[in-house]
């Protein structure tokens, strides 16, 4: 090897020198010295002890190479000579093959092979002298690796194309294009798109190879964001992901302004930082219990290795193996298969958590999927906040009105209540036709239970009177009493297989139910323990003890009294409003 600086030596020059010992020796298959501005020649004596010219081929590896240059020398001085590269039309190859390739006539006895390469992508160079036979069995072989590889992964692409189309669920679609990026950028750095696409443009075709390179890394993070929902579970590494996609935009741009050799550069610089991104992302989940991050990560630390290692070895920072310039192929296959198997992971998760959110808030429902299934539903004792609410008149309206009306008003009184139970956490236990049982302190423990659900319940009444308003110029009224207890209670999964609720048993929710039924409209009745833990921010006042159904004995009971009350409330003359505002004490 004569390694050419300015790259203006001769054949004949280069041929002296090595005559003169001033050429490097070689014993490698693949030269690799890098990123080079620089020609190199290399010289190989060849010997056909025949007595008829051989036909050979002379292929290189690998596809990006620009600038090649053969000239076979024979031993009486008559030379032949080929030129090509990826910087040539595609038509000027002999074969019609994704690898340069050059026609070559071996004339009998010695002759001198003198190869001239040049690039500005990364640098590293093997040749292959072939006859027809081995040339035949090296395109079989690579025609059989990448049909099997681009089948396997547009499987994959078409598999999960189809579920997207059947449900719409937008992180399949994040994963197909993240796929299809892959599978462009594949195809392009192995010569395919060359080939079948831009055979007469190869100025094009060496930009359009840097371009979908940062396509695919942009993608890739796309799909991140997309498939570990890092806006809701991780917002700060939601805002690093976005600010690291507008570096890369913002990298794309500036190193085009560079020329072709700093966007290569900076685009297989890219591919690693890509896959460092989505590892690190795929770790901070798991940390988080995001059950589908498991997946990920392992599909993603895959995909990881082998871009590096074949990154690595193109920037020549690794020495050039077979194994490791294809490790990409490799870890992007398992990463592929992985992530397949990672949204199936997601979207169950997803169903569970659109199961969860029949009973809890979307918030509390989201820190649940850190529990399985089986954790969430055992039975077990904790001390809870039970709020019921009814509506009064409710029985009347429904003998008046048509079920049409009851579905609407129905429809619009539990939205209404609905929406105040998501925003503070609550639990949902269960609709009862024109009630609901409602209860804090599980599955997730809050601070103040007793606080949040008194505050919740004089929103609801306040809420009510609006949409009570509403119906009054509809020609009906109805009105709301509210119960709120608070007490230990059994608390997991009733039911039978296949029909499953959850639900919490005990004293509070018969206490809690009870209260609901005696309030009148419009009034938030407490037991004496709620009464007690919010006394110091907010007044209760005494309406005695209370001959409640399913009590033995008269239970005290409190009523928090509303800033402004529903006209029905105020004109039943329900509310005890000439009793003081007093502290609990006992229980």
């Amino acid at each position: 090897m004569v390694m050419d600086a300015k790259a203006n030596l001769t054949v004949d020059e280069v041929l002296a020198l090595a005559r003169n010992g001033l050429a490097k020796k070689l014993d490698q298959g693949v030269f690799s010295p890098g990123y080079s501005s620089a020609a190199y020649w290399f010289v190989v004596s060849l010997e056909n002890g025949g007595s008829q010219p051989l036909e050979r081929l002379l292929v290189f590896n690998p596809i990006w190479l620009d600038d090649l240059q053969a000239t076979l020398v024979a031993s009486n001085g008559a030379a032949q000579s080929a030129a090509g590269g990826d910087s040539v039309p595609f038509s000027q190859r002999a074969e019609a093959f994704r690898r340069v390739n050059f026609s070559l006539t071996v004339p009998p006895g010695g002759a001198t092979l003198v190869v001239r390469a040049a690039t500005s992508d990364p640098f590293f160079i093997g040749m292959e002298l072939l006859d027809r036979d081995a040339f035949e069995r090296l395109a079989a072989s690579e025609a059989l690796y990448f049909g099997l590889l681009y089948g396997g992964l547009l499987s994959l692409l078409l598999f999960n194309l189809m579920l997207f189309l059947t449900s719409r669920e937008k992180t399949y679609l994040a994963y197909c294009v993240w796929l299809a990026a892959f599978l462009v950028m594949h195809a392009t750095y192995n010569g395919h798109t060359f080939r079948w696409v831009m055979p007469e443009s190869p100025q094009l075709y060496a930009w359009f190879s840097s371009i979908v390179i940062y396509v695919y890394s942009f993608f890739g993070l796309v799909f991140a964001l997309v498939f570990l929902d890092l806006k809701n579970k991780l917002p700060a590494a939601h805002v690093w992901t976005l600010r690291l996609l507008a570096v890369l935009v913002l990298s794309f741009f500036v190193t085009m302004l560079g020329g072709y050799r700093a966007h290569v550069i900076s685009a297989i610089a890219w591919v690693v930082i890509f896959g460092l991104g989505a590892f690190t992302l795929g770790w901070l989940s798991l940390q988080r219990r995001n059950k589908a991050a498991a997946l990920y990560l392992c599909a993603s630390t895959a995909g990881l290795v082998g871009s590096t290692f074949t990154a690595l070895t193109v920037m020549s920072v690794l020495p050039f193996s077979e194994w490791t310039f294809r490790a990409v192929d490799i870890g992007i296959l398992i990463d592929a298969i992985m992530l397949s198997l990672a949204l199936s992971a997601r979207i169950a998760q997803v169903q569970r958590l659109e199961r969860l959110r029949r009973f809890f808030s979307p918030a509390v429902a989201d820190k649940l999927l850190s529990a399985t299934s089986e954790e969430l539903y055992q039975p077990r004792h904790r001390e809870i906040v039970v709020l019921f609410l009814d509506l009064r008149g409710y029985t009347a309206f429904t003998v008046k009105h048509g079920a049409e009306e009851v579905m609407r008003i129905l429809g619009e009184f539990h939205a209404a209540m609905g929406k105040l139970v998501i925003e503070h956490e609550a639990t949902l236990e269960r609709f009862a036709g024109d009630g609901m049982m409602i209860f804090f302190n599980d599955p997730v423990e809050v601070s103040d239970p007793a606080k949040r659900a008194v505050v919740m319940a004089m929103q609801m009444q306040a809420d009510f009177s609006r949409l009570n308003e509403i119906w009054g110029q509809r020609g009906y009224s109805l009105a709301m009493g509210i119960g709120i207890a608070q007490g230990m209670a059994t608390i997991g999964a009733i039911g039978f297989e296949g029909r499953r609720d959850y639900a919490a048993i005990g004293n509070v929710t018969n206490l809690a139910a009870r209260l609901c039924a005696d309030a009148h409209a419009g009034q938030i009745l407490v037991s004496s323990v709620v009464a007690r833990e919010i006394e110091d921010e907010m007044p209760v006042t005494s309406v005695g003890a209370l001959s409640l159904k399913g009590f033995s004995e008269p239970v005290p009971c409190y009523e928090v009294p509303q800033p402004s009350r529903n006209p029905a409330a105020q004109a039943s003359g329900s509310s005890p409003q000439s009793m003081p505002d007093l502290h609990v004490e006992g229980c």
